[in-house]
């Protein structure tokens, strides 16, 4: 089916120190290359300032479609968010967006499937199309309820699964199929309804906590499923300048992930911590750990998409954003770099100002070493 660009709204940037250059750099030292192609902007969230919202209306719905957007979710039991974000992704709201295999529409329906849903309208007819839409989501929906449970989160995220892989499939795995393009499928859509079309800034059903495996340290990995990349410390790369010789932090990254794919693996809490700020030119999220002891600071860098504002509260496993390749000075491999600070480290902090001690020993202390 076809794909749309997803829209997403940014934070301001912090002005600071030259910390995309550190980070490009440092990822530079470790042998891997800058993709200088694309230039992938985090998907950052923004509160919306309309105090006369409805429940569940949503924001950036181009077109005055947002009534027709918030009916189809009621009619399908989803997130009006996670609606705005699947019909965003399927054609970029183009009504007359077409498929190589026949897909029509903004919400990219296939002759057959309209037959079946179209109630006689036309699929080129945005009016038409997403109630139209919300039926057939409905009717998938319920195929694989069974499957779900009483888990609220996961029929979303099986019924998105069902849309892209078929309901038939989600029901042989008894889950998301293990495709690829269906898993990242679900987090694509899951991601941009909370980053782009949100009102304000939570996570939709289905978008978190996080459900996997948190392993059995007092942390957990800030990466799940990722495998350590490269170190804390000096370098000695010929042609960086001497600063630049100095990483600062440790990198993780999801196998596969490979140059220029800038969506990888779920970025989480370690351990529970308060979202303090963020340097956008890297795709940073800045935080700093809930309680006084030790209340060290963190940095969540090259985050293709953030899952938090200022002010949030996580706990240990919920969802700050998902890992990118965002970097000031040009896209390098996907991977999360990741920084600790000293318990005495200010709110907002970054590198080279005295606060950076090395994550190594300290993840392994709390059982949260990425293998």
């Amino acid at each position: 089916m076809a794909r749309g660009k997803a829209i997403g709204c940014g934070l301001a940037a912090l002005t600071v120190v030259p910390l995309g250059a550190v980070l490009a750099m440092t990822m530079l030292v470790a042998g891997i290359a800058e993709d200088e192609e694309a230039q992938l902007e985090p998907a950052s969230c923004v509160v919306s300032d309309d105090a006369t919202a409805e429940p569940g209306a949503v924001q950036a719905v181009p077109n005055g479609w947002g009534p027709l957007v918030e009916t189809a979710a009621k009619e399908a039991g989803l997130p009006a968010s996670v609606v705005a974000a699947q019909l965003n992704q399927e054609s970029g709201w183009n009504e007359n967006a077409t498929s190589p295999v026949g897909a029509q529409g903004v919400a990219q329906f296939m002759p057959a499937t309209w037959a079946a849903y179209g109630q006689g309208g036309d699929p080129f007819s945005a009016s038409d199309a997403i109630p139209a839409y919300g039926r057939y989501m409905a009717g998938l929906k319920q195929e694989v309820q069974s499957v779900a449970g009483d888990d609220a989160n996961l029929l979303v995220q099986l019924t998105l699964a069902a849309y892209n892989a078929g309901p038939g499939a989600v029901q042989q795995y008894k889950g998301i199929p293990p495709y690829q393009e269906t898993q990242k499928y679900v987090s694509s859509v899951l991601d941009s309804a909370q980053s782009g079309f949100s009102m304000d800034c939570k996570a939709p059903t289905g978008g978190k906590p996080w459900d996997g495996d948190l392993g059995d340290g007092e942390w957990t990995t800030p990466l799940p499923g990722g495998a350590f990349t490269s170190g804390y410390g000096g370098r000695n790369v010929p042609g960086l300048p001497a600063w630049a010789q100095n990483h600062v932090g440790v990198d993780i990254a999801t196998p596969g992930t490979g140059p220029g794919r800038g969506r990888g693996g779920t970025v989480v809490a370690p351990t529970d911590l308060r979202i303090t700020g963020f340097n956008d030119k890297d795709g940073c999220v800045i935080a700093k750990e809930n309680g006084d002891d030790p209340n060290f600071g963190f940095a969540f860098c090259h985050l293709n998409a953030y899952a938090v504002k200022k002010g949030d509260e996580l706990k240990r496993g919920d969802i700050i954003g998902t890992e990118g390749n965002k970097a000031d000075l040009g896209n390098v491999i996907t991977h999360l770099h990741f920084e600790i600070y000293a318990p005495d480290a200010p709110d907002v902090v970054y590198p080279y100002q005295g606060y950076n001690i090395d994550p190594e020993p300290i993840l392994k202390e709390k059982g949260a070493w990425p293998e």
